[in-house]
């Protein structure tokens, strides 16, 4: 849930997964409008919204509903492509004997970028699905035309853990939802959708600079359903994930953008991913959290712009 508690970062990063399969689709698949196709046995929900270049968001949870993904402020630039991975809001659910993992997210959108028939895409990967977007990117390098990694981690080690919470205490502590959101971000994983939604709408004020001077705003973005599909089967190794040694692969332009205040994916993991990666841009946004697209739409929106304008093809 946002990376709400450790456990659910140790997604399996090594082994095997079925081969995807996929079909090709009609011309209309990636016109404006709902969408889905079928991807290895598991149906894959998409959205298509704004005008421009095409690039592909893979939101963040894992589980949360798209749309507090959407960005207005960018769809007047590009065309956006929101993705719904497998195990979140209308997309499927993987049976009980297969499990979730970021190979898995990650072998679903090559089998997608091949059942809707492009040869290239432009990704926009925001927490989780910034990590998507790496693996992705690391292992088809020759598939992306531009890379965004946005508020992504690099790795889910016990410096990665400490830093959440020593993040979390140094910016939001004495406010007066801290204590009730800190520790629902710390406690159990929930055993439905109906208490994961619950449990995110508490914690919600941790992942923005200054919750309280919009909350209103921030609520209507951010409050979406959650699906506990990839907590209950998330396949939990016991070992931290480092992708830092998957970061010399990926040759795509890329940009690293973070809130200033992001209390997940703070700014010294943001640079880690931009020294990795050659060439690699980093962007701060100064007056953001985790949700810079909700909290800085027309700064999000010109730097990532001006960014895929500029190298995607």
């Amino acid at each position: 849930m946002f990376f709400r508690a450790l456990p659910i970062l140790l997604l399996a990063s090594c082994g095997s997964s079925p081969q995807p399969v996929s079909h090709p689709q009609a011309p209309d698949a990636l016109g404006v409008g709902d969408h889905a196709v079928p991807v290895d046995g598991v149906t894959l929900a998409y959205h298509v919204a704004g005008s421009g270049p095409r690039c592909f968001v893979v939101p963040g949870g894992p589980g949360l509903t798209w749309t507090y993904a959407r960005m207005p402020s960018l769809e007047k630039r590009l065309t956006l492509v929101y993705l719904e991975p497998i195990g979140s809001g209308a997309s499927g659910r993987l049976p009980p004997d297969q499990k979730y993992s970021l190979q898995r997210y990650a072998d679903q959108l090559e089998a997608f970028r091949v059942a809707v028939g492009l040869d290239r895409m432009c990704l926009v990967g925001h927490s989780h699905g910034g990590m998507i977007a790496l693996r992705y990117a690391a292992q088809h390098s020759q598939r992306v035309s531009a890379l965004v990694a946005y508020d992504a981690p690099d790795r889910t080690d016990k410096d990665f853990g400490d830093a959440i919470f020593a993040n979390a205490k140094k910016w939001f502590e004495g406010k007066p939802w801290y204590q009730g959101a800190i520790d629902a971000f710390s406690g159990p994983d929930s055993k439905t959708d109906a208490e994961g939604t619950a449990v995110w709408a508490k914690i919600l004020p941790l992942y923005f600079y200054d919750y309280d001077s919009n909350a209103a705003a921030y609520d209507a973005a951010g409050k979406v359903a959650y699906s506990v599909a990839p907590d209950t089967q998330a396949a939990k190794t016991g070992h931290p994930l480092d992708m830092r040694t998957e970061f010399p692969g990926i040759q795509a332009p890329t940009l690293v953008i973070v809130g200033a205040r992001d209390f997940i994916a703070s700014e010294p993991f943001a640079r880690e991913i931009a020294s990795g990666i050659r060439g690699a841009q980093l962007v701060v946004l100064e007056k953001s959290g985790h949700m810079g697209h909700v909290e800085e739409p027309e700064r999000f929106a010109a730097v990532v712009g001006d960014f895929v304008l500029a190298h995607a093809k």
